[in-house]
């Protein structure tokens, strides 16, 4: 299990406006001193995050929300869970969210779920992480209902469950669909990436175990790192991963990893993609020279140049899509700073020298039910290509007599972005 670490950062890309930054938010917590373990983004209104304390010895088990995009954050605790320390959280909406605790003390973890906001929880007590060895690295759930928590090895294996019901009942993957760990092999708190049903995590002896169905059945590949402290995918074949110093690279969905070779500083404690990008991947913390190294870099180019930002103290970041994210910081007082809105917005997948080059499109009806219409004006544009939220390509159409009509009827609603020639343009499926 990863020991929490003060490693911090800020975030931004090459294609953003001129002015965008981070604002500081409040994270309501009255202790001082708070940093942020994990965020889980509902919506542009609605998102969650657990604490844990910078010192490293004070047991924590405070969350805070949001539901008016971070104007205001309200605090609150695990009911029943005062000797667990937060791991990761999941949240599902307003109301409903999971999270997953340890005990680093004892050993053991839990997981506990909330209906009413955060004011009360209920352990799932089907997951069990029984002491001393069991030990809960997250949990994520991919609906309502579906969702699968993961720890580290219980009487001989990986300790991870799958549930149906969201976690009424949680039921344990058989050893037989677990590649074995490897002797003191572990996993680290909050160190997962998904796409789509496809799941990830990276372990203490630099291997990554896979799951294509929502963690039934498990592969596992090494990466060449002594350990996979960060990894993240933009979609089902193409992802990093680190150990803090080295960088990973993989195009076949994690089957094999090759080193990446790198300019610029790349920081230990995140590691994202942005949603909606075409290559943005977002680190922060700390660097491996050192404490005094706090900060955070960019790439636009997955991975293979990251330019600093700045050495503001940050933690865990995360993005919704390519306009709302949110990062961690250290609270100096009950009523200033421990978290961080992002108030710009990234250009989807554009490099800053490609604003010389705009494809004048036109897009209608936005937002749309089931198909939109795309109009270009310069004829050597051939394609249009749609990517979700999470950066997949879902669907390409060739563009005749200027325009092309897209059918979007099997995809979900939400947030699609459309790369037509050098423009891309968010549009809206409700």
């Amino acid at each position: 299990m990863r020991t929490k670490s003060i490693g911090f950062a800020f975030l931004t890309a090459i294609s953003i406006t001129s002015n965008a930054q981070w604002a500081t938010q409040s994270s309501g917590f009255t202790t001082v001193g708070l940093a942020i373990n994990d965020i889980s983004i509902v919506n542009a209104n609605i998102a969650w995050a657990t604490a844990f304390d910078t010192s490293g010895i004070t047991v924590v088990n405070l969350f805070t929300r949001t539901i008016n995009g971070g104007t205001t954050w309200t605090p609150g605790s695990i009911t029943g869970a005062s000797a667990l320390d937060l791991s990761s959280i999941y949240a599902y909406s307003k109301d409903t969210a999971w999270v997953s605790m340890v005990d680093n003390n004892a050993g053991g973890g839990a997981i506990y779920r909330t209906n009413d906001g955060g004011v009360t929880w209920a352990q799932q007590t089907t997951a069990a992480f029984a002491s001393p060895t069991g030990a809960a690295s997250f949990v994520y759930m991919f609906d309502k209902n579906n969702g699968v928590c993961v720890g580290d090895s219980n009487t001989g294996s990986w300790e991870i469950y799958n549930t149906i019901n969201g976690g009424t009942l949680w039921t344990r993957v058989a050893i037989l669909n677990i590649p074995a760990n490897m002797v003191t092999e572990t996993g680290f708190e909050n160190n997962y990436s998904v796409v789509g049903n496809a799941i990830w995590f990276g372990t203490s002896t630099g291997r990554v175990y896979k799951s294509i169905n929502k963690g039934a059945t498990w592969t596992v590949a090494t990466t060449g790192l002594t350990s996979v402290t960060r990894l993240s995918f933009k979609d089902a074949n193409n992802g990093l991963a680190t150990d803090g110093t080295l960088l990973m690279s993989t195009s076949n969905g994690g089957g094999t990893w090759s080193p990446l070779t790198f300019t610029g500083p790349l920081y230990q404690t995140g590691l994202t993609f942005i949603p909606g990008t075409m290559g943005t991947y977002i680190s922060t913390g700390s660097t491996a020279s050192g404490a005094a190294a706090n900060g955070s870099s960019y790439s636009t180019d997955d991975g293979a140049t990251w330019t600093s930002i700045d050495a503001v103290s940050h933690s865990e970041v995360a993005f919704l899509n390519s306009t709302t994210g949110w990062c961690g910081g250290i609270n100096t007082s009950p009523t200033v700073a421990g978290i961080f809105k992002w108030n710009g917005s990234f250009t989807t997948g554009i490099k800053s020298n490609d604003y010389l080059k705009v494809t004048e499109a036109l897009v209608f009806p936005n937002p749309f039910t089931n198909k939109i219409t795309i109009v270009v004006h310069d004829f050597s544009v051939k394609q249009v290509q749609i990517f979700n939220a999470l950066g997949a390509l879902i669907y390409t159409s060739k563009i005749e007599n200027s325009e092309a009509e897209i059918n979007l009827t099997s995809q979900p609603n939400g947030i699609y972005f459309a790369r037509i020639g050098y423009e891309t343009i968010k549009i809206i499926k409700e």
